[in-house]
């Protein structure tokens, strides 16, 4: 059996998973994303979805995962270029490709790459990206491989209603527009490798609110949610954005990259005096946090930040906390 049969067995098997499992669309392009990967002896995979002038890293694999948000310039880079020309594009050697970002490649160790259009009603709305770290790393053969591969992709999309919607809502609080619980462990799992790689600092800060629960039985849940509003709106003015989520009730977290702990308590500090000055809803809500540097397991991580922040309302109310 030669190689090629094996590449095409190895598609028909992926599309085979695909139609045989319930993957929602996320799940499909992580999927599809590692087999690209495979097939190609490339290092890493992307796909890359189109943000008004950015091409975003929305689904990473291999050396490619430490960078998963990551953002190009659509309009300086080759994935852009992709999705400008709506065809598929090669290069061989990026260090010598006027069409690349050349900043970008280096940083992500990519000396080859391809880069295909993927179609959502016939308009290209990301690029899938295989890369190597070796010049000249791929073949006629992985072009063809990885043009099946997307059309199983756009055979998937073609499914969602809207795939900006569907990418955005499953990551995204309906009420506060911020990321939600899914998205600040896929997150935090991500910048903790990266913190790790690079030996970097990362701190984890979670914030819970004082008096939320007396405000929702005074004024009710409507008043209650304008509160929960009020607080996203202010982390959005902190410039934390990005790195900031609503991860279940009144519980907010934010994510501090190459930032010591006692930095981050600082900033912490100045966001909760900030959500206290605001007098939302009847001007008695305020906010305690907790802050942890990150170690090696994300989960442990938040269990510190947690811990830290249980004893900063314990000492708010000489007690056991209200949450």
């Amino acid at each position: 059996m030669d190689a090629h049969t094996d590449r095409l067995r190895a598609i028909i098997r992926t599309q085979t998973e695909i139609a045989a499992s319930d993957l929602d669309l996320l799940a499909t392009m992580q999927l599809i994303a590692e087999r690209s990967q495979e097939l190609t002896r490339a290092s890493g995979a992307v796909v890359e979805i189109v943000e008004e002038d950015e091409m975003v890293y929305h689904v990473t694999t291999g050396d490619a995962t430490p960078y998963l948000g990551m953002r190009l310039a659509q309009s300086a880079s080759l994935s852009g270029l992709c999705v400008a020309e709506e065809r598929l594009l090669r290069s061989d050697d990026t260090a010598a490709d006027p069409r690349v970002d050349a900043e970008a490649c280096k940083r992500v160790n990519a000396a080859s790459m391809i880069c295909l259009p993927l179609l959502h009603r016939r308009e290209v709305v990301g690029v899938l990206k295989v890369y190597s770290g070796v010049v000249a790393n791929f073949d006629d053969q992985d072009v063809e491989a990885l043009e099946l591969l997307t059309d199983l992709i756009a055979a998937h999309v073609s499914h969602a209603t809207r795939f900006e919607m569907v990418e955005h809502d499953s990551r995204h609080d309906a009420l506060t527009g911020l990321p939600n619980r899914r998205a600040y462990e896929e997150r935090l799992a991500v910048e903790t490798a990266r913190a790790n790689r690079y030996g970097q600092p990362l701190s984890v800060c979670l914030i819970d609110l004082d008096g939320f629960k007396a405000v929702n039985d005074r004024l009710g849940h409507p008043a209650g949610d304008e509160v929960l509003r009020g607080v996203a709106r202010l982390i959005d003015e902190s410039r934390v954005a990005d790195d900031a989520f609503r991860i279940g009730g009144d519980e907010f977290a934010v994510l501090m990259p190459q930032t010591e702990p006692a930095d981050a308590r600082l900033a912490a500090a100045r966001l909760t005096a900030r959500i206290a000055a605001a007098e939302l809803g009847d001007g008695s809500i305020g906010a305690s946090f907790g802050v942890a540097p990150a170690g090696s397991d994300p989960e442990r991580s938040h269990l510190a930040a947690d811990t830290d922040l249980l004893r900063a309302k314990a000492r708010l109310h000489g007690g056991p906390d209200e949450r």
